[in-house]
């Protein structure tokens, strides 16, 4: 066996061991629509005829980063590059980040109903870089970098942070200043 296969082993072995110890849930729970018939928690499928109806059509044609990062308002998550966490915990750590809501931001399963797409990948031990892409031109909306030390939910809850941060700018009402 090569040592890195032997490495990751160890390594996952070690995270699962934490895992347990420390009682982490590792439930994946997608945003749900407020609107929506279904429970808090449930994963609602995105390909509705409603929906596809929220797919921005002034968005569609435009090039202007500033105008399409205020007013998107569907979100297709792309973790499948990200090593140690996939789509499901990506989109599970974004519901729950507690400023992702009043971003109002509809995470969709479909990317063509998408306005966005948010693609996650790896790099070496602990980095997670992401780019949201405008789906119809590709043009880099935002970029950065999350980090969890070879820990999969500390990645995904990272990265979620970190496009908070960079996306609150652009989506929440500014503060009045005093």
């Amino acid at each position: 066996m090569h040592l890195r296969s032997r490495l990751s082993i160890k390594l996952t072995l070690l995270l699962l061991l934490i895992f347990i110890l420390t009682g982490s849930s590792l439930a994946c729970f997608a945003q749900s629509d407020s609107h929506s018939s279904s429970a808090p928690g449930e994963l609602v499928p995105a390909t509705t005829s409603d929906e596809m109806s929220d797919r921005s059509d002034a968005l569609k044609n435009s090039k202007d980063r500033d105008f399409i990062l205020r007013r998107f308002r569907t979100m297709y998550v792309d973790a499948r590059e990200a090593t140690y966490f996939g789509s499901d915990l990506m989109k599970s750590a974004l519901a729950r980040n507690d400023d992702f809501e009043a971003l109002n931001i509809r995470i969709v399963d479909d990317p063509n109903v998408a306005d966005v797409v948010l693609v996650v990948g790896y790099t070496f031990a602990w980095d997670y870089p992401f780019e949201l892409k405008h789906q119809n031109t590709t043009m880099v909306l935002l970029a950065g970098q999350g980090e969890g030390p070879f820990s999969g939910p500390l990645g995904a809850a990272s990265v979620a942070d970190e496009f908070v941060k960079l996306a609150k700018r652009y989506r929440t009402p500014a503060e009045k200043k005093k």
